[in-house]
């Protein structure tokens, strides 16, 4: 099988993190998640966790920042916006590093970053009452928690791709597959990937 270059965007608690791990398996590919994070600090010499309070965080347009605070409605800190988009350069910048060998990358708006490149793109997302499950149970919180924790993370997610990309986070047509971990769990799902993938090589 010929080897691309896989973007896996997921719901918190969808089982994205499971189905890019089983996937990367049956590829023999490796895939990078929050990773990335560690690998950007250390190769552009960053605090780690200053990137990690700056990635997938609700983010706002240096304009929209700009014109809230006009209004009154907020302090204008042109320091934090200009932090906020080096950081997602920066993260841009190992992505791109990463993805000149096949692997898969998930999250932190790959799908975008690498746009120009022969990728597939994948969207994992589930039922509420399997997220929140799944949440609670991995967390080990209350299911009233895991669904406010859902909640919140889909919300900055949303916010953090919209931001920095032209697209809308989740929309359906902006990915090559869109599956449902809930209606065949988290193995089959793994099987439609892998032979959804099968199929985009016999045609590229």
């Amino acid at each position: 099988m010929n080897k691309h270059v896989i973007t896996i965007s997921r719901e918190l608690g969808s089982g994205g993190y499971l189905v890019a791990k089983e996937l990367s398996e049956r590829l023999g590919i490796p895939y990078y998640d929050k990773d990335i994070i560690n690998k950007t600090a250390q190769e552009f010499g960053l605090s780690e966790d200053v990137l990690v309070k700056r990635t997938e965080k609700k983010h706002d347009s240096f304009l929209y920042s700009l014109a809230v605070a006009v209004e009154g409605q907020s302090d204008f800190r042109l320091n934090d916006v200009i932090r906020d988009d080096m950081s997602f350069m920066y993260t841009s910048e190992t992505i791109k590093h990463l993805a000149e060998k096949p692997c898969i990358i998930v999250g932190r708006c790959a799908d975008f970053v690498l746009q120009n490149r022969d990728i597939i793109k994948i969207f994992i997302c589930a039922e509420a009452v399997d997220r929140i499950k799944r949440i609670s149970e991995s967390l080990g919180i209350s299911e009233k928690n895991a669904e406010k924790l859902i909640r919140k993370t889909d919300k900055h997610r949303a916010a953090y791709y919209n931001s920095y990309t032209d697209k809308e986070w989740g929309i359906a047509s902006n990915y090559h597959m869109t599956i449902n971990t809930s209606m065949l769990g988290i193995e089959k799902s793994v099987d439609i990937l892998f032979k959804f993938i099968e199929t985009y090589n016999e045609k590229h």
